[in-house]
């Protein structure tokens, strides 16, 4: 596999949520929008992190229980007072540009998990990895966690939950987009393998749809993102390993019927606005996929842009809404697609702390050589 899994980490760290993003982001970030990596503005008009729970899932209270706050004390040590209700700050404020966002530093977590697990997904590795990093200070510069983590580390902290107990659900904002993240790169991981390792894994260790879903598992309860997880490792697999003579359009359509959308994905839609929740979500990210990186000459979504993988990714940051986590995935399947020798320097010089992302990233991949090769044996 060639090193193009770098771009599961490329993505521009941008958050708006507003009726008409463009406006605002051209309000933000100058007439052009947003068109490199860029630092994010410190105030957002119509933030809703001012009313989200420091202390546990969705919206709720900033006070400090028994003394203690999840955000700034337990995680994201620090930053308690950007989420101040009398404040609207922007979700990653804190975030220079091409600075990893949180989830994006969990990819890297999980990466030299699976780099110490000689190429696999091992749960119960990931979970105390992921427990080290969130709670040791300084890990990462990000202001925001998602409602998951929240509700992890409240069971861990006040509810005194060993942590393979502490992945929770409030029904409506752990179900989400930003889920897929992690998920994604325990698929590249098996995408390398051939046929038979990637279906059942050869043996204990599971195929790629089991690795794909118990990586959900480890910070969310989710029976419904465990699902969306297997199946997303089935069009990684495809933007991983098909050329362009063979595409990913009949992947793309497979997908959906899986993810029982009614609409089959398509590139000759304009790119949408969506929230984090799946139902808007998933939709859009597959046009955007079949937009993006679709086959030379349309093929079936009609696709009028072949394997442009930055295009792509600006264009979802200039859309707003959920583009942050939406962004992640995106990625993920065009920089499968395209390769890195189709992209431009830009994108891997900008991020913050590259040298250091690039090792990690050539250690994942000789990791999951690795592990391919042994499957030969």
């Amino acid at each position: 596999m060639p090193t193009y899994m770098l771009d599961i980490i490329l993505y521009v760290t941008y958050h708006h949520k507003k009726t008409k993003p463009k406006r605002q982001i051209q309000s933000d970030y100058g007439p052009s929008g947003i068109t490199t990596y860029t630092q994010p503005v410190t105030q957002l008009s119509g933030s809703i992190m001012n009313k989200s729970n420091t202390n546990g899932g969705g919206r709720g209270s900033y006070r400090k229980l028994n003394g203690t706050s999840i955000i700034g004390d337990v995680i994201n040590h620090g930053k308690r007072q950007y989420w101040d209700p009398s404040k609207s700050i922007h979700y990653h404020a804190t975030l220079k540009a091409g600075e990893n966002t949180l989830e994006a530093q969990l990819v890297r977590v999980l990466m030299k998990s699976i780099v110490m697990n000689k190429g696999t997904f091992c749960p119960h590795h990931f979970r105390n990895a992921y427990v080290n990093f969130m709670t040791t200070p300084g890990s990462h510069n990000d202001c925001y966690a998602s409602t998951c983590h929240r509700m992890f580390f409240a069971n861990m902290v006040f509810g005194k939950l060993p942590p393979e107990k502490c992945p929770d659900n409030d029904r409506h904002n752990v179900d989400t987009i930003d889920g897929l993240i992690l998920p994604t790169v325990t698929a590249l991981a098996y995408a390398a393998r051939d046929d038979a390792d990637y279906v059942d894994g050869g043996g204990a260790d599971g195929g790629a749809a089991d690795a794909a879903s118990k990586t959900a598992a480890v910070t969310r309860n989710s029976s419904v993102l465990e699902a969306y997880s297997a199946v997303l490792s089935g069009l990684i697999r495809a933007s991983v390993r098909n050329d362009d003579s063979v595409g990913i359009d009949d992947a793309l359509q497979e997908a959906a019927k899986k993810f029982g959308l009614r609409q089959m994905p398509s590139g000759t839609r304009r790119d949408e606005m969506s929230a984090c929740y799946l139902q808007g979500s998933v939709p859009t990210l597959l046009d955007m996929v079949a937009k993006y990186g679709g086959s030379s000459g349309g093929g079936r979504t009609g696709a009028t842009i072949t394997n442009d993988a930055w295009t792509g990714l600006l264009a979802n940051a200039n859309i707003g809404g959920e583009n942050v986590h939406r962004g992640a995935v995106l990625g993920a399947l065009l920089g499968a697609r395209a390769g890195v020798e189709n992209m431009p320097q830009e994108l891997f010089d900008g991020l913050y702390d590259s040298e250091a992302i690039r090792k990690e990233i050539d250690d994942f991949v000789n990791a999951v050589l690795s592990a391919e090769r042994r499957s030969e044996l």
